[in-house]
Formats: structure tokens, sequence, C-alpha cells
């Protein structure tokens, strides 16, 4: 027997856990530049909402006014998840991807050069505007193809590992930007953050972009589309809803609560701390720091987990103990920094878990004809109307004095998926279906 007929699919030369490097980095610089993108937004929007809008509006209304135009980008990932996840599916998950990366670039691009108010007046909020559009178009279609991509390129018994890994890359993009927010923060005057050292980020998560555009012009494709039905239409990018309804609707209630807790733990509470409470937000992008390298630990444990024990184990008990402690824990939160510390690093923790189970979940749902479009659409439409919405339903509650009707709303969605984790059936020890 030759060697390399003995070698394990882990041990091959030029792959990692069975799948080759060059897919690997694809997926990996994906994810990065994704959660690089969302995440500098929502935490840099409180530098720079004021250069968007008039100077006689007050800090809140402008926070306002940088969030719902950040609501608007999360709005349009619906109509991206139908179309570009279809082509996924038709035309192979390399030409999507590359097309996706392109978008999050160009968008980070335009953000970090567009004019402001006192420039250009009401054109600076619109070109904002056009930037977070062209940014959730793309970042619609990125998940969905990225992660049936990742889950065909996994051996039998390991995607819930290989999600696990696939979620790590986007913690690291957060881990980035928060370093780099945390070092300006730290090193630069307030005005010289406010006017162009948060410009410097985004320009900076344009070139991981272009880095993320040489990768995955050479990853491998999972879709055979010689034998795929290429002709596109309107009509096929409906098809995966009219003969897999169930799981459609399976899809939506697996992620209403999982979204509003990731954006909700992820990026809301530091700035709920900041805006109410006054804690400096250098203390809260510390806080995301370390929660961060914790997600990162519970999420490759989870992920083991979810293999070896199901996807249900993981999913009820992450999804019943949010359910239960996000009342208390948004309650808790006040100048303190080790009190939000404690906070966010138990609520991301368990999020993460979430992640490890759900995302190879999403895919087991449906066959491989239909696989990225089949979830890739009420994913985007249920992370578009409730996940982005998260921080500016947040602001908005406490702007009329109704703050505390907040985390009740996180909890209500969290419990609906709690219910779905519960009836869903178990699928890590099948097959992808065919």
């Amino acid at each position: 027997m030759s060697t390399s007929s003995s070698q394990t699919a882990d041990d091959q030369p030029g792959k990692v856990l069975g799948i080759p490097k060059n897919q690997l980095a694809g997926v990996a610089v994906g994810q990065i530049v994704e959660w690089f993108d969302w995440t500098a937004y929502a935490l840099l929007a409180v530098y720079f909402s004021h250069l968007f809008f008039p100077a006689d509006a007050d800090p809140l209304t402008s926070l306002l006014g940088s969030f719902g135009i950040m609501a608007v980008g999360f709005i349009v990932r619906p109509l991206s998840g139908l179309v570009v996840s279809t082509i996924a599916d038709r035309f192979g998950r390399r030409p999507a991807l590359l097309f996706t990366i392109w978008g999050m670039g160009a968008a980070s691009l335009i953000i970090g050069i567009a004019p402001t108010y006192e420039q250009v007046g009401v054109l600076a909020p619109i070109i904002l505007l056009l930037a977070r559009i062209v940014q959730g178009v793309a970042i619609g279609g990125e998940f969905s193809s990225t992660a049936a991509l990742a889950m065909e390129s996994a051996g039998e018994g390991r995607r819930g590992w290989v999600a696990a890994l696939f979620t790590c890359f986007g913690y690291f993009g957060q881990i980035l930007v928060i370093l780099m927010v945390a070092a300006f923060s730290f090193t630069l005057s307030d005005d010289a953050m406010g006017s162009w050292g948060w410009r410097v980020i985004f320009i900076f998560g344009a070139a991981l972009s272009v880095l993320g555009v040489f990768l995955r012009r050479h990853m491998e494709d999972t879709v055979d589309t010689s034998s795929v039905q290429k002709k596109f239409s309107w009509s096929a990018i409906f098809e995966p809803m009219r003969k897999h309804p169930k799981q459609t609707i399976q899809v939506v209630g697996l992620t209403v609560g999982f979204t509003a807790m990731v954006y909700a733990w992820g990026s809301y509470f530091p700035t709920f701390a900041n805006t109410y409470h006054g804690l400096d937000l250098s203390w809260g992008n510390l806080s995301l720091l370390i929660a961060n390298f914790v997600n990162i630990v519970a999420v490759l444990i989870a992920g083991k987990f979810s293999d070896r024990f199901g996807r249900k184990p993981v999913m009820i008990t992450a999804g019943v103990l949010l359910t239960l402690i996000t009342v208390p824990a948004l309650g808790l939160l006040n100048d303190s920094v080790v009190r939000l510390i404690l906070v966010q690093s138990v609520g991301n923790a368990l999020v993460a878990s979430l992640q490890a189970a759900v995302v190879p979940l999403y895919t087991e749902l449906f066959p491989k004809k239909f696989r990225a479009a089949g979830f890739g659409f009420p994913y985007a439409f249920t992370v578009g109307v409730i996940g982005g919405t998260v921080p500016l339903i947040g602001t908005q509650l406490a702007s009329v004095g109704m703050e505390n009707i907040f985390p009740w709303y996180l909890v209500t969605l969290m419990a609906i998926s709690t219910m779905f984790y519960i009836g869903a059936k178990e699928t890590a020890f099948k097959p992808l279906p065919k």
C-alpha cells in the first residue's frame, strides 16, 4: 500500500481537515471581511454619525439616523439572498463568492471616503445609504454561499467542527476591527477619531476585500456546473420555497432569536452601556474583544459537541439559557466595565454555541440543488428584518423612555427559536441530502 493511500483525509498534502487550503483560505477571508465590515459600522457609528446629518441635530438623532441606514442595509439582504444564492446553486459557489467579496470591499471604500453633510449637504446621508445597500446585497449572498461550500467540503461527522472553524474566522474579523478601534480611540484625540480615524478603518476593510478576491480566484467549486441547469429566471429563484415550504418556515423560526441575539450581544450592548449609563466606548470595545476570545473557545467546543451528540442538545441548551438570562443581563449593565465584560462573555459564549449547531443544520435541510438558495432567502430575510433592526429598535425605545421593553423583545424572539430547536429533527448523523 502506498503512503498516499494510507493517509487520512486530514493528512493529505495541501489540505486542512480534509479541505483544500485554498478553499479554506477563500472561506476564511470572506468571513473575516463580512464580520469586520458590519462590526466596524456598528462600533464606529457613534464617531461618524454627526458628520452625515445637519450640525444642529442632537447626537441621539444622528445616531438613530446612522442605525436607520444600517437597518436599510440589512433590509435589502433578502433580495440578495434570493438572487446571489440562486447564482451559487446554478453557476457555482465560486462566482457568487467573488461577487460578494467585491461588493463588500466597494461598500467599505465608499464609506471610508464619503463626503460629509457640511461638504455636500443631503447627498452625504444618501451616499452612506447607497454604500450600506451595496454592502447589504453583498453580505446577503455571502453567508449562504459560503456555508454551502464549507459544509459540502467537510467530511461526514465533522460538519459541526468545520462550521465552528468557519465561525471562528468571523470572530477573527471582529477581533481585528475591535483592536483597531480600541487602538485608535486610545491613541487619537476625540476630534481626530471623529474626523479621520474612523475612515482609516473602513479603508483597511476595503483592502482586506482585495486580498479576498485574489484568494477566491483559486478556490475549488463544490458544484459540478456542467450538470447544473444554468438558465436563470425570476421564477426559478422561488423554486426552493415552492418545493420545500416546511424547511423555509423552519429556517425563519430557527433564525429569529438567533440573529437578534447575535446583534444584541455582539455589538449593541456596549453602545447601550455608553449611551444610557455613560460607560466610555473604549472600555466597551475592550469587553467585545474579550468576549470574542471567549467565543472562539465556546464555538469550537460546541462544534465538537454538535457532531458527537447532535445539533439539538446544543441549540436547546443555548436557547433556553439565552431566554432566561437576557433580561437580567441587560438590567445589570451600568458604568462598570467589569460587569459589562462578564455579561458580554457569558452571553456571547452561548450565542457562539448556537452558531456551531445552527450553521450546519441550515445546509442539512436542503438538497444540493437548492442548498444555498433554499436557506439563503429565509435566512437573509430574517436577519434583515430582525437582526439588522436590533440596534435601531433598542435605541428608539430608549429614546422614548421605554428601554426596559427591549430585553423582553429579545427574549420573545429567542423563545420562538427555542421552540423550533425543540421541534427540529436531528440531522447531525446523516449525510447531506443529495
